[in-house]
């Protein structure tokens, strides 16, 4: 059976480049924010869901998912957050269990979820990895990936549990404060120790 390592980190951290460079190792990837996508696509169960919670407000003109609009409800509103993740886990479960399925074979998966201590993904999980940025950095990457004000950042930062308690819970952390190669040596040397 393979062994089932989480990624995850606070959100413009850098968690993808960890993610993305695992994946050039041969690692295979289960992407949460990817299969989160896939249930909520149009005419999927998973987004008529959504529509039955917080009404045709939510869809676009075409029938999909105004990915944006949702977005502007949920990180408003800690309430409507929970209903969204209450909504919308149990898709994404069943299809992580599916695709998890099709690694068992491997030595290594990686789950990459940005909320798995938040959506309670811990538990599912044999090992661990949080990739930490500095608050500084976090923030200006955050604004300019996603084009936020500074308000807009924070909001979105704050609704995710503190880096600190992550890191708490954390098997080994990445450090993504400085340079690239600095970072994925880190990689290198978690990985080094993995396939012992």
């Amino acid at each position: 059976m393979t062994k089932l390592i989480g990624l995850t980190g606070g959100i413009a951290t850098g968690k993808s480049l960890v993610s993305d460079y695992l994946q050039q190792q041969g690692i295979p990837i289960i992407d949460a924010d990817l299969v989160t996508h896939k249930v909520e696509q149009k005419g999927t169960e998973g987004l008529k869901a959504l529509v039955r919670v917080f009404g045709r407000q939510i869809l676009l003109p075409d029938g999909s998912l105004d990915r944006r609009g949702l977005g502007q409800i949920v990180f408003n509103s800690p309430n409507d957050l929970k209903a969204l993740v209450r909504t919308i886990d149990p898709f994404i479960r069943d299809e992580i269990f599916k695709q998890l399925e099709t690694y068992k074979d491997d030595e290594l998966t990686v789950l990459d979820a940005p909320t798995l201590f938040e959506n309670g993904y811990a538990h599912l999980v044999d090992e661990v990895i949080v990739v930490y940025s500095d608050p500084v950095t976090q923030l200006h990457r955050l604004m300019k990936r996603n084009k936020l004000s500074i308000v807009e950042a924070n909001t979105r930062i704050k609704n995710q549990w503190p880096m600190q308690t992550k890191c708490d819970l954390a098997d080994t952390i990445i450090y993504n404060s400085g340079t690239v190669s600095t970072t994925l040596t880190q990689v290198d040397k978690w990985l080094a120790n993995e396939m012992k």
